[in-house]
């Protein structure tokens, strides 16, 4: 990408892993002072680099016991753009994609029930796709080991031989 450089790419990687990390931890990692790490991380995030930043959260402490991935088939692509922002702006989508393959959009959001999600597949085909709707695929999560590229599950200590790849 023009005008990131190697040294902004290991900033970028280090947000990724920690999004709190201070100038000055960044600056150690990334051996530059914490005025150069300033200065690097506002032209990252004046080109799009960094989009943002967030915490990964517990989503049972939100009451959200149901994590779904949806698979969305359509049957025109006119308007895509408008049917992903609608989709976007719904209240439980944190995820939403446009793909390639049989399903050309995806879709990872998170319900208090089984019922809210049911209510969300309703709105979803009778108000945002409607007649654009070919059919969907609906998958519920058992289990996460890592969001956002932070681990989710603790490695237990007997177990520590795993290594990153």
């Amino acid at each position: 990408m023009p005008g990131v450089d190697e040294v902004d790419q290991r900033i970028l990687l280090e947000l990724r892993r920690n999004g709190r990390i201070t100038l000055t931890e960044l600056g150690k990692k990334v051996n530059l002072t914490p005025a150069s790490v300033k200065n690097r991380l506002e032209k990252l995030m004046s080109i799009g680099a960094v989009k943002g930043y967030t915490a990964v959260l517990e989503p049972t402490f939100l009451d959200e016991f149901v994590q779904a991935l949806i698979e969305v088939e359509i049957t025109s692509e006119a308007n895509l753009d408008k049917i992903l922002l609608s989709i976007a702006m719904m209240e439980n989508v944190l995820d939403v994609y446009r793909k390639t393959g049989e399903y050309q959009i995806f879709i990872r959001a998170n319900f208090k029930s089984r019922e809210e999600l049911n209510e969300f597949l309703k709105k979803l085909s009778y108000r945002i796709l409607k007649a654009n709707l070919r059919r969907y695929k609906v998958s519920i999560l058992l289990d996460q080991f890592k969001e956002s590229g932070i681990l989710t599950k603790k490695v237990p200590k007997n177990e520590r031989r795993y290594r990153r790849y």
